[in-house]
């Protein structure tokens, strides 16, 4: 029964998830991730969600981890209004591949978050598949500095 029940979860992970589907813990950590990419120097330009591609949460002592994989793209807008609504994507906006883990405690507040938006090529070249674990705040995945998590290019 429990190997029925991760194949499953396997499984639903890799159908792509919309906003409706995603669970409480989830949609904040997704919030979280979106403010952070905005909130980042260089990034400029507003970018919207197009796709949800993997999401996970693991319960733990403190709270829940929230795992994410989306992409975004390029809006007409300037980051300071990445909110609006009136902000549509530009059909050749630049697009990004994000992972975003997010730790939240029982109240939703923010314990930890780590979130990477390279620039997304169709050839990744071995580099698209990177891994988040249970890391303390501030710590980026393994060879990557703080100052990499999010790409300057945009």
């Amino acid at each position: 029964m429990w190997q029925l029940l991760m194949s499953l979860a396997l499984w639903l992970g890799a159908v792509g998830l919309s906003r409706a589907e995603l669970t409480a813990a989830q949609q904040r950590g997704l919030q979280v991730a979106l403010e952070e990419f905005h909130k980042h120097p260089p990034v400029q330009w507003a970018f919207k969600k197009t796709s949800m591609d993997n999401a996970t949460e693991t319960p733990f002592p403190a709270g829940t981890f929230v795992r994410l994989e989306f992409k975004l793209q390029q809006t007409s807008c300037r980051k300071k209004d990445w909110k609006k609504a009136e902000c549509k994507i530009k059909p050749n906006g630049r697009k990004r591949k994000c992972l975003a883990c997010i730790k939240l405690n029982s109240a939703d507040k923010v314990l930890g978050r780590m979130v990477h938006c390279p620039i997304h090529t169709q050839g990744c070249g071995g580099g698209c598949q990177r891994g988040c674990r249970h890391r303390p705040q501030g710590h980026p995945p393994r060879g990557h500095s703080p100052r990499t998590l999010l790409d300057p290019r945009a």
